[in-house]
């Protein structure tokens, strides 16, 4: 095969990534890839083609896959549906995608005689080689777009700086292969290739991909359906020319017919999925308070330029792509329109989700990874402007220390030196640019460390100053004349019901409940329980309790329960935290020394 001098260069780029993508992949082998919100996407695979139970309600497959692989701490990722059924809380975009390596994978294991439980190792490679072809697939397509509007060598530039001079390295050769940041940058990059192509020469054919696109999209992230303005406002440089656009859309029914088809066919796998186990078409499964969007305001600056991930200081090659929208601008590209609107409008939406950070797992900020599809045109026509200026050979130097910050940040990252969730300024000072880092050490820079057990035990007390929140007066021996009484309708003893900012104003605290409870000889039942739990309007979230055992507590005595609960990240600063105790029977009980103590970390 004959390749142009010109030509070869992007090609080249892009066959040196993939190798790199690859090996780097295959020098820690994916033997856990199938874990937490992974597990929650591929689930509807072995669910329905080897257990056949989309509903999960046979709860003995699902316990032994999570004894055998233990692919999650708890089962985060299902929420309760009707009938007993359970609902997958992700939708099913990934596992459609995935479906065809699955099948692949579920006769590798049968045919060299692993467990074809969905689980085992052929099925943990499989598919995270798929996730790397995948990740090929998109630079291929990536660099069809960029080709079209810029020379070989501005292409290849961009792809370099998009491969290895950003998050899309290690997201793509490490933790996040099968997340659906890698899939959802390959499918922008066919919407955004048959967007331009049929501008350029109207066609069924590409109508048909921009609706699958847009559908599959959308089946993966909800929130991405904002992927549908890029159709729509490409090329246009007014809102004249939009609305202009719609009546010429009247009168071509086929192309809207093209693109709708595929759209609702794909949008409604997930609805019958709802409606089988849920009852309704449409359903929302996020049910935890504790998380949701908060659009006014988002959480921007933090997205932006926390040192806990933010996507600027830890992906700052990238400031040059917004630079590069002036020079778009400046050149009247008709399709800067809609890059610039569909970037404003998903740097909101990400940012307005409460864990903005997007918990651990992902070097900067995974949630934007798609949108470089987008971003690099003006990235591109940032690098354009400047390869053609003086101050080239600055700027080459600039972008080498950069691709070098993000390789090595990378490095970091993998061997944790860069922490995955716990990042401040002061830690990240400590550890710029070291190779090694006493963490034992350093650990009091860097954020509390919240555990995914419901057991929380705080560590190094003699940082935290204690104080009192709640008590009542202490009680020795049998005598309850004095005692609380719980029974009946009187089955509550509350204790402090605070809002969060008047707790404490630092971002987290300990909490230390305890109370002592006395059980008649005659009592029956489920003993009392002590509950501390937050709540978003009305709503709870971290809800923890503890109750002795019917084996532990002693009838005819006072008996004692206590735990430790660390404070969430609320939602809200009115969030407030509630502390009680409860008395689950008509049974009477008697109630002492409840004390709830507050432990806030000094300054």
């Amino acid at each position: 095969m004959k390749f142009r001098r010109g030509k070869f260069l992007s090609v080249l780029v892009v066959v040196l990534l993939s190798v790199g993508l690859l090996t780097f992949r295959s020098i820690s082998l994916p033997t856990k890839a199938l874990t937490w919100d992974v597990f929650g996407y591929y689930l509807y695979l072995p669910a329905t083609f080897i257990y056949d139970d989309p509903g999960l309600t046979n709860a003995v497959w699902l316990d032994n896959i999570m004894d055998e692989y233990q692919p999650s701490a708890t089962l985060y990722q299902l929420v309760n549906g009707t009938d007993g059924k359970r609902v997958i809380k992700y939708t099913s975009g990934l596992a459609l995608l995935w479906a065809p390596f699955f099948f692949i994978a579920h006769w590798l294991a049968q045919w060299l005689g692993y467990p074809a439980d969905g689980f085992s190792l052929p099925y943990q490679l499989v598919l995270s080689y798929a996730g790397i072809l995948w990740a090929i697939a998109g630079l291929l397509l990536l660099r069809k777009i960029l080709i079209r509007y810029f020379d070989e060598k501005v292409t290849s530039v961009t792809l370099l700086l998009i491969g290895i001079g950003t998050n899309y390295f290690q997201l793509t050769a490490f933790d996040g292969t099968l997340l659906s940041h890698n899939f959802l940058f390959t499918l922008y990059a066919l919407l955004v290739y048959s967007t331009i192509r049929w501008y350029e020469r109207p066609g069924y054919g590409h109508s048909f991909l921009i609706g699958l696109s847009c559908g599959l999209i959308t089946l993966i992230r909800p929130s991405e359906a904002i992927c549908v303005l890029i159709p729509l406002l490409w090329n246009t440089t007014s809102w004249r020319q939009f609305t202009f656009r719609f009546k010429i859309l009247k009168f071509s029914f086929i192309h809207v017919a093209a693109f709708i088809l595929p759209a609702l066919t794909v949008g409604a796998i997930q609805l019958i999925y709802w409606k089988t186990t849920s009852g309704n078409w449409l359903f929302y499964s996020y049910d935890n308070p504790g998380e949701g969007f908060r659009f006014f305001p988002p959480y921007i600056l933090e997205f932006l330029f926390s040192f806990r991930k933010g996507w600027f200081v830890y992906t700052p090659v990238m400031i040059f792509a917004f630079i590069g929208f002036y020079h778009l601008y400046k050149w009247g590209k008709s399709w800067n329109l809609a890059i610039i609107t569909f970037i404003l409008l998903d740097i909101w939406i990400i940012s307005a989700w409460s864990c903005w950070w997007y918990a651990g797992g992902s070097f900067s900020s995974r949630a934007i990874l798609p949108a470089y599809v987008l971003l690099s045109l003006p990235l591109a026509a940032f690098t354009e402007r400047v390869m053609a200026g003086r101050l080239k050979w600055i700027a080459a130097g600039i972008a080498f220390l950069l691709i070098s910050l993000n390789l090595f940040q990378t490095w970091q990252f993998e061997n944790g030196i860069i922490d995955k969730e716990r990042m401040t300024f002061p830690y990240y000072q400590a550890v710029f640019g070291k190779v090694n880092a006493d963490r034992e050490k350093l650990d009091h820079l860097l954020l509390v460390e919240r555990s995914t057990e419901m057991r929380e035990t705080p560590g190094n007390l003699d940082r935290y100053k204690k104080r009192t929140l709640f008590s009542t007066p202490s009680q020795t021996g049998n005598d309850t004349s004095q005692a609380i009484k719980l029974w009946g309708d009187n089955s509550f003893y509350s204790g402090p019901d605070l809002p969060f900012h008047a707790l404490t104003q630092e971002d987290h605290a300990w909490i230390h409940v305890k109370t002592d409870y006395f059980i008649p000889d005659g009592f029956a039942g489920e003993n009392p329980m002590l509950v501390a739990s937050f709540h978003y309007k009305g709503k709870a979230y971290k809800y923890r309790a503890e109750a002795l055992s019917a084996d532990t507590a002693i009838r005819g005595r006072w008996n004692s329960v206590e735990f430790w609960y660390l404070t969430p990240e609320v939602r809200t600063p009115d969030d407030n935290l509630k502390v009680y105790v409860w008395n689950r029977v008509p049974s009477e009980i008697f109630l002492w020394n409840f004390n709830v103590t507050i432990y806030e970390r000094r300054k």
